[in-house]
């Protein structure tokens, strides 16, 4: 009982404290944003330009959202697996997991190619016949392939990958709340307001922005009014699921691998939020809150479904 007193005031202090470092942080980006957007991201932009010159920059646009597809994918292949072992109605479910799981791994890809293509001002490819179904193609190989070269594996593990696999998905599906958000708020992106030539249309991440009805006349594209939250800081955050790797792998207990299941998703994270400010993509606020909706949402998963709901997954 006394442990378990200890263990709950270590997780509230630790709380307590990240609170107040986010806080913080995000008092300081309320402030500062703009500023640190002319520093950052002005050098890598070019007039009449909407994307970053710079190299890395437009890696991480490209890459950035591989994640949240990439663990999505491996979910839904872990889910058919289990549904085709079901016995009863809960087996015709494998027919869905499995069209997920294509579905994901096509756009684990196909978002790739999207940036990709953007950038280089080849985005008509997209609507060609042969690209969506290259994409498709992708994502049906690459299912095909864990469930031929893996399934085994992953039913003799079911005990441990199934609550996995719900927390990748409860974790990748709160990227819904991102999308909710973006389109009401209506911030625009510093590149979109260096493109025009007039940042007088910047406001504050807490402030719903009407540039998007201002600047209807110019033809810009909607996506120029999706700066908050950062969609792409949340994806890479998705990199945190990770963190999860010790709680359900023995072989994953050491020091050395502890160290690596939490340095990496967030050093990933870190480099991805600061990469999108520097692309003008995004302001400081929009990155730390969409990186921090999306660790709370792997923290709060990991807390449901491998800590509160674990022993009805062993049993």
């Amino acid at each position: 009982m006394k442990d378990r007193m200890r263990e709950r005031r270590k997780r509230m202090a630790a709380a307590a404290v990240l609170l107040t470092v986010f806080g913080g942080l995000l008092a300081l980006a309320t402030v500062f944003d703009l500023q640190v957007s002319y520093l950052l991201a002005a050098p890598n932009l070019v007039e009449g330009r909407y994307f970053s010159t710079n190299f890395f920059c437009n890696l991480v646009e490209v890459a950035a959202m591989a994640p949240i597809w990439g663990f999505a994918t491996f979910a839904a292949c872990i889910l058919t697996v289990y549904s085709h072992h079901r016995s009863g109605p809960g087996r015709s479910l494998r027919v869905f997991f499995f069209g997920l799981s294509v579905f994901t791994g096509t756009f684990f890809l196909r978002d790739m190619m999207k940036y990709l293509l953007q950038i280089t001002d080849r985005e008509c490819i997209m609507e060609q016949t042969w690209f969506n179904t290259l994409m498709t193609a992708f994502g049906l190989l690459v299912t095909a392939l864990v469930l031929k070269l893996a399934g085994s594996r992953i039913q003799a593990h079911m005990e441990v990958l199934l609550p996995f696999a719900l927390a990748i998905v409860g974790s990748c599906c709160c990227f819904l709340f991102v999308e909710l958000i973006k389109n009401p708020v209506g911030r625009m992106r510093f590149r979109a307001m260096h493109y025009i030539g007039d940042y007088s249309y910047y406001t504050p991440w807490y402030r719903i922005s009407d540039a998007g009805q201002m600047l209807s006349g110019l033809g810009l594209d909607r996506d120029c009014f999706k700066s908050f939250p950062s969609g792409h800081t949340f994806s890479g955050s998705m990199a945190c699921l990770m963190m999860l790797f010790p709680d359900l792998f023995r072989s994953w207990r050491t020091k050395r691998r502890k160290t690596l299941a939490y340095a990496v998703p967030i050093a990933y994270t870190m480099a991805v939020a600061f990469f999108r400010v520097a692309a003008g993509a995004h302001f400081c606020s929009d990155v730390l809150v969409g990186g921090t909706m999306g660790v709370l949402a792997v923290q709060f998963f990991r807390w449901l479904f491998l800590c509160r709901l674990r022993e009805k997954f062993w049993s």
